[in-house]
C-alpha cells in the first residue's frame, strides 16, 4: 500500500514539474521573458519622468511667469528680473507669480511621462536594431540619442500643447479666467476644441530643440561628470540657448499681441510664425528673456534629472 501511495505522489509531482523540465521552448516563447522585462522598465521610466518633470516645472513656475511677462509685455522688456518681480507683486499680488499653476502641473506631468517613456523605448529599440545589423553601438550613441529625443518630444508636445497655450493665456492676461477649467471652457466656447492645438507648431519649434539639447546633452555630459545635478545644470543652460528663439515666437503668438491679451484669443488666428519673425527687427529680439529662462532651465533640468535618476528603475541593459 505504501508503495502505491509513493508511486501516485511521484506521478503527481512529475505532472507538475515536467513542464518546467521539458523540452526547450520555441524561440518566440523563449524570448517572451526578455520582452516582459523591457515593458516594466519603460513604464517605470515614464512614471519617473512624469513625477520629475511635474515637480521641477512646478518649482520654477515663478521664473517662467516672469520670463513670459518680459517677452509679451513691452513695458517690462527693459527691466531687470528683480524689477519685474517687484512690479508684478506690487500691482497684482504674490499669487500672480503662480499664474497657470494647475495647467502647468497637468501639462508637464503628461509631457514628462510621454517624453521619458518614449525616449527610453525608442533608444533601446534603435540600439537593438543597430546591433542586429552589426553597427557600432558606441560610435552611434549621439545620433541615436538625438533621434530618440526628437521623436519622443514630437508626441509629447501633442499632450502639452493644450495646457501650455492655456497657461500662457492665464499668465499674460490675469483677467482671462479664474481657473484652468474656466480658461479651457472659454477657449473651447470661443474658438472650438481644435484651437487647443493651434499652438502646436510654435511649441514644436521651441520644445524639440530644447528636448534634444537637454536629453542628448545630459547623456553626453553625464558620461564625464557622473553627477546628475551638475550635468542637469549644464544641459539645461545649453537647451535654453538653443530653444530661446522658439520660446520668444511662442510667447508672442499666444500672448504677446495686444489683441491676444485683451481677448484671450491666440494670435495664431491672424498671424503665423513667419509673420512674427518678420516683425522682429534684430536677432537679439529672439533672445529677450534669455537670462531668466536660462536660470529656470538650469534649475528645472538639475532637479528633474536628479529626481529621474532616483526614481527610475535600474537599467536592464546598458545604453
Amino acid at each position: 500500500m505504501k508503495t502505491r501511495i509513493r508511486c501516485l505522489l511521484a506521478a503527481l509531482l512529475a505532472t507538475h514539474v515536467a513542464p518546467m523540465r521539458g523540452p526547450a521552448l520555441s524561440p518566440s516563447v523563449a524570448l517572451a521573458p526578455r520582452r516582459r522585462k523591457v515593458k516594466p522598465y519603460v513604464l517605470g521610466c515614464a512614471a519617473a519622468g512624469a513625477l520629475s518633470t511635474c515637480v521641477s516645472h512646478t518649482l520654477t513656475l515663478p521664473l517662467d511667469v516672469l520670463k513670459t511677462r518680459i517677452q509679451s509685455d513691452a513695458a517690462l522688456a527693459g527691466l531687470s528680473l528683480a524689477a519685474v518681480c517687484r512690479r508684478i507683486v506690487t500691482q497684482e499680488g504674490p499669487r500672480a507669480l503662480l499664474a497657470g499653476f494647475t495647467a502647468n502641473g497637468c501639462g508637464y506631468f503628461m509631457q514628462g511621462a510621454i517624453k521619458f517613456g518614449l525616449y527610453e523605448a525608442c533608444k533601446r529599440r534603435i540600439f537593438r536594431e543597430l546591433e542586429a545589423r552589426g553597427g557600432d553601438r558606441r560610435k552611434n550613441r549621439v545620433p541615436v540619442w538625438v533621434a530618440s529625443s526628437a521623436c519622443a518630444e514630437v508626441v509629447a508636445c501633442l499632450a502639452l500643447c493644450p495646457m501650455e497655450a492655456t497657461k500662457i493665456r492665464l499668465v499674460t492676461d490675469p483677467l482671462y479666467a479664474s481657473s484652468t477649467l474656466g480658461a479651457l471652457r472659454r477657449v473651447i466656447s470661443e474658438n472650438g476644441v481644435t484651437s487647443l492645438w493651434q499652438g502646436v507648431a510654435p511649441i514644436l519649434v521651441r520644445q524639440v530643440p530644447y528636448t534634444v539639447a537637454k536629453l542628448a546633452g545630459y547623456e553626453v555630459i553625464s558620461q564625464r561628470l557622473r553627477n546628475p545635478l551638475a550635468a542637469g545644470v549644464l544641459a539645461g543652460s545649453a537647451a535654453a540657448v538653443v530653444s530661446q528663439p522658439g520660446d520668444v515666437v511662442l510667447a508672442r503668438l499666444c500672448g504677446g499681441s495686444a489683441q491676444a491679451r485683451l481677448t484671450g484669443v491666440c494670435a495664431l488666428e491672424d498671424a503665423s510664425v513667419g509673420a512674427v519673425l518678420a516683425s522682429i527687427t534684430s536677432p537679439m529680439q529672439l533672445f529677450v528673456g534669455l537670462c531668466p529662462r536660462a536660470c529656470m532651465c538650469a534649475v528645472v533640468c538639475a532637479s528633474q534629472f536628479f529626481l529621474y535618476e532616483a526614481l527610475r528603475p535600474e537599467v536592464v541593459t546598458s545604453s
